[in-house]
C-alpha cells in the first residue's frame, strides 16, 4: 500500500497512535506530512526521527484542535507549505481517568471539546479543500468505548467517540460525491504512553484478557489500518467503522 504524491495532516501525532501513523505514512512514501499536536518539542522529535530515515517534506503544528482559530491557521500554513490536504487523520485525544463522582462540567467540556469538537473543525476546515481537488481521505480515530461506554476513563470519552461515528457517517454522506471518503477506525486497548499514563497496570491487564487475541494491540497494527483507508486498496469504502479490537467487542 503506498501514498506516492500524498500530503497528510495527522493530529495527535507527537505519540502513541498518531507517531506510528506518521512513521507509517512517511514509509509508504507520502510526500509531505504535517504533524499536529499540543506537545510542539515531542513532535519535533517524531519529525527527526522520520526525516531522518524518508524522504517525506515534514511541517510541525502547535495546534490545540479545540481552538478554532489555532486550527484555520493549521491548515493555512499547510496549503502554503504544501499546495493541498490529502489526508487528514483526526487521532488526537484525551482519556483521564474521572469517574462518575468526580465528573464536573468543566472536565466533561474539556474531553467533549478535544475529542469531538476538535474533529469537528478539523474537517470543517480541510474538507474545502479536499472539495477543490475532488479527491480526499478522512480517518477519524474512534474506540470501542464507543460502543461500550467508557469504563476507567471519563464518561465523555465513550460519548465523544460514539459522536465520531456519527460525524463520520454525516461526512460521508455530504463529500461522497466530492470523491472524498470519510471512514472511523475504531481501536481496542492498544499499548500507548496515553493508555500507560491514564490507567494502572491492573486496569491494562484487564483491558487485554478482555479481547480474544489476550494482549494489548501495538500503535504500528493500528498505523497499518490507517494506512489501508487512506490508500487505493480501499476506494469502496466510506461511512464505515473498521474495528481493531483483538475481537474485545465478541467477548
Amino acid at each position: 500500500m503506498r501514498l506516492d504524491g500524498k500530503t497528510a495532516m495527522v493530529t495527535g501525532a507527537a505519540s502513541g497512535i498518531g507517531a506510528a501513523v506518521v512513521r507509517t505514512f512517511a514509509r509508504a512514501g507520502a510526500r509531505a506530512i504535517t504533524l499536529v499536536d499540543v506537545n510542539e518539542q515531542q513532535a519535533e522529535l517524531v519529525a527527526e526521527e522520520v526525516s531522518s530515515e524518508c524522504e517525506c517534506r515534514l511541517f510541525v503544528s502547535k495546534t490545540d484542535v479545540s481552538q478554532g482559530d489555532q486550527v484555520r491557521q493549521m491548515v493555512d500554513e499547510t496549503i502554503r507549505q504544501f499546495g493541498e490536504i490529502s489526508i487528514l487523520v483526526n487521532n488526537a485525544g484525551i482519556a483521564p481517568a474521572v469517574h462518575w463522582p468526580d465528573v464536573t462540567e468543566e472536565n466533561w467540556r474539556q474531553v467533549m471539546e478535544t475529542n469531538l469538537h476538535g474533529a469537528f473543525l478539523c474537517l470543517l476546515t480541510v474538507a474545502p479543500h479536499m472539495r477543490q481537488k475532488q479527491w480526499g481521505r478522512i480517518i477519524n480515530i474512534s474506540s470501542v468505548g464507543a460502543f461500550q461506554g467508557s469504563i476507567t476513563a471519563h464518561p465523555a470519552y465513550g460519548v465523544s467517540k460514539a459522536g465520531i461515528l456519527a460525524l463520520t457517517k454525516s461526512a460521508a454522506k455530504e463529500f461522497a460525491a466530492d470523491g472524498i471518503l470519510v471512514n472511523t477506525i475504531s481501536p481496542g486497548s492498544i499499548e500507548t504512553p496515553l493508555a500507560r499514563q491514564n490507567f494502572t497496570e491492573q486496569e491494562r491487564q484487564a483491558y487485554a484478557e478482555a479481547a480474544l487475541l489476550k494482549r494489548h494491540g501495538t500503535a504500528t497494527e493500528l498505523a497499518d489500518s490507517v494506512l489501508f483507508l487512506a490508500s487505493d486498496r480501499s476506494t469502496y469504502i466510506t461511512g464505515a467503522t473498521l474495528h481493531v479490537n483483538g475481537g474485545s467487542l465478541l467477548v
